[in-house]
Formats: C-alpha cells, structure tokens, sequence
C-alpha cells in the first residue's frame, strides 16, 4: 500500500489523475475501472482538461464501471451511467463502444450479474480501478457484512447508503433505488492496479479503520490492504489520523 498525501481536493484530485494519465499513456488500450460520487468529479474534470490541451487520447481506452442502481434507466439524469456521460465520457474521445456499466433496467438480477462478469472477463480484466469509499467502508455497493462477496451481485442497499445518497434526489430519500448492481470485491482485489480518492474529515476514521485495522468484510475497504498494488490518494484532512 502507498499513500500519497494531497494538501487539499483540488492537489487530490490532480495527483489522482496523475496516475490515471500514465496508465493511459503507457498503456493506450488499457481497462479502467471507474466510480462515480462525488470525490471522484474533481480528477474527471483534471483528465478531461489534459484532454482538451491534447495531452491524453481515450480512442482505445475500455471503461467497466463499478455499478449501477438497479432500476433506473440510463437516461435517469441520476443513473451512473449518466453521471460518467455528464463528467467524463461526453467530453472525451472513448469508443462509445468500449464503455460498459451494469444494465439497471435488467430486472433478472442472475442473468444480468453474470453478463456484466462476463464483459469484464472479455475485456481482459482491469488495469487500472478508480475508488472512493463510503463512511462506513463500503466500495462500489459492496457493503459491511458477514462475508466479501465475490462477483457482480445485487445488492440491498443500507439505510445510512440511501441517506447519503439522497442529495442526489432532490433531497427525497424516498426517490434513491433501494437496490444496486456491483462488482464484488473479488472482482475489484482482480484489478492490476487499485487507486482510491479520498477527501474531508468526516473520512479520517473510516480510512484508520480501513487500512490500519483488521481485514474483515465488516469494513469493505480492508480488503485492499491485501491489494499488491494499491495507492491510497487523500487530502491532509483525510488522512489526518494516521
């Protein structure tokens, strides 16, 4: 594990995008993994600006996305799908081809899981996996529980997951999809690279608990410390507990 200390969002989100731009340029076909939230927005808007100044091309670039509300369809302006559009994929030159998300309008949560598998599995796996991580150590919606799960699952969303997520809905908890389609941690521990973004205080002791605590799938993200190439990116707040 690396940890690479940021002075604030802005200096995360530069460092984060950083490493995103090397695999892209030592790799130009290369799979990134990516997540949407809100940390994540300020080192889309850094790639799409080396973009615009010519430094990078996304034409052979393969995206997988951590997950997708089940449910909403992808023209929902809250579906993950059109948030990669909205910050990223609308602004750079990616194969529309070549981005794929879980299908949220599939209702048959074994055939759909077991399709989104199978993408990952014909795109050769990933290179490079963007993260965030939730209060409560979740990544992707793979949330606290007995057991890490594996593949691509359906997931029964926690109260505290939906209330964090109500601002994206006006504010109406009761408008946030109770349920999600996610890679399992097994899929993610697969990626040749991990990269997590992390920012604000209110995340200093999920990060402690996460990557100087004990592995266990009661906190998601300690799983990562298992991870042969990880790098944690946080601001001075983030980190300020360890």
């Amino acid at each position: 594990m690396r940890i690479i200390r940021a002075k604030d969002y802005d200096d995360m989100s530069r460092k984060a995008a950083h490493i995103i731009a090397a695999q892209v340029i030592l790799k130009p076909d290369c799979v990134l993994g990516l997540a949407t939230g809100g940390t994540p927005v300020g080192t889309y808007k850094q790639l799409v600006e080396w973009y615009d100044q010519g430094e990078l091309d996304f034409s052979e670039v393969t995206s997988v996305n951590l997950d997708e509300y089940r449910g909403l369809p992808r023209e929902h302006p809250e579906s993950y799908w059109s948030f990669m559009h909205r910050n990223l994929f609308d602004h750079v030159n990616i194969d529309p081809a070549a981005i794929n998300l879980p299908d949220g309008t599939n209702m048959d949560a074994a055939a759909e899981c077991a399709r989104y598998d199978e993408v990952i599995r014909r795109v050769g796996g990933v290179d490079l996996q963007l993260l965030g991580i939730g209060h409560d150590g979740h990544i992707g919606f793979n949330e606290p529980s007995d057991a890490f799960d594996l593949g691509t699952h359906c997931v029964d969303l926690k109260p505290e997951t939906i209330e964090a997520n109500k601002r994206f809905f006006d504010g109406n908890v009761d408008l946030v999809p109770k349920q999600a389609y996610t890679m399992g941690t097994r899929t993610i521990l697969q990626a040749r690279k991990v990269l997590m973004v992390v920012n604000g205080k209110a995340k200093a002791e999920i990060v402690k608990k996460s990557f100087f605590g004990p592995v266990t799938p009661e906190v998601p993200a300690s799983i990562l410390q298992m991870h042969p190439d990880f790098v944690l990116v946080g601001d001075e707040e983030a980190l300020s507990l360890i």
